[in-house]
């Protein structure tokens, strides 16, 4: 397909339908590309068509050891996470797994976070049945958190598929890299897209890195919760990394 050529790796396919309604216009910006003139002796991640040099090299890292940076860049929030999860090619094989099945629940304190698919059972109570959230349609997805009130409340945000990438050897050199990501429908309050990606080393060592680039959606509610979301958002994605770390170790 047209994708692949662009992005000179075979294994890159494009997953929604024509009437899928995002709520922006950058459908793609996490997209992988090539990492031709990549320094070996680093452990470099696929760039990102919407941010054309690595980002750069964080400082900070989580008691899990899991390294975060947070930029800004031409009306973009962009977060990365990046974290060694173990070694081997069924480890590799493990998170590539989970990482295209999407669906994750997991505990942040009181609430509960994390992404459901609708072609599979939902056993969350309380989450209303509408059609944006239920509809067993290829690539439709969900986001969720957990309002802790007298009775849990739980809020859904619609995303889709934009793409999966299957172990591409040329993403980057002399390593082999697999991505899927999912961007904002109609009705989020958030804009923008998230990349996961899991990286066999040629040392065979595996490492996970998650991308997320986001900014208001431009409806009157996305405007309002946009400068209160962030620390919510960097608290999803460590429980996303979480759940692929424990996948990654059979835990």
């Amino acid at each position: 397909n047209i994708l692949s050529i662009l992005f000179e790796c075979d294994d890159l396919h494009p997953l929604p339908e024509k009437e899928v309604r995002f709520n922006h216009h950058s459908v793609g910006i996490t997209r992988p590309m090539l990492c031709n003139g990549a320094d070996e002796s680093h452990d470099v991640f696929p760039l990102c068509s919407g941010y054309p040099d690595q980002l750069p090299r964080s400082s900070t890292h989580t008691s899990d050891n899991v390294a975060c940076s947070s930029i800004n860049y031409k009306g973009w929030r962009i977060l990365r996470f990046q974290k060694r999860v173990g070694s081997g090619n069924q480890c590799y094989k493990r998170v590539q797994n989970a990482m295209y099945n999407w669906d994750f629940v997991s505990r942040d304190g009181k609430k509960s976070i994390g992404i459901l698919s609708p072609k599979k059972p939902v056993h969350l109570a309380n989450v209303k049945q509408t059609q944006s959230t239920t509809v067993p349609r290829k690539g439709l997805l969900g986001t969720f958190s957990e309002i802790p009130l007298f009775k849990p409340l739980f809020v859904v945000n619609p995303i889709h598929a934009v793409y999966e990438m299957r172990d591409c050897r040329r993403t980057i050199p002399n390593n082999i890299v697999s991505s899927a990501s999912y961007a904002t429908l109609d009705g989020h309050l958030l804009a923008g897209e998230e990349r996961v990606s899991v990286i066999l080393r040629g040392n065979d060592a595996v490492d996970v890195e998650i991308v997320s680039f986001s900014r208001s959606a431009p409806s009157i509610n996305g405007r309002i919760v946009w400068p209160f979301i962030g620390r919510m958002q960097k608290q999803f994605f460590l429980k996303e990394m979480e759940h692929l770390s424990r996948i990654a170790t059979c835990k």
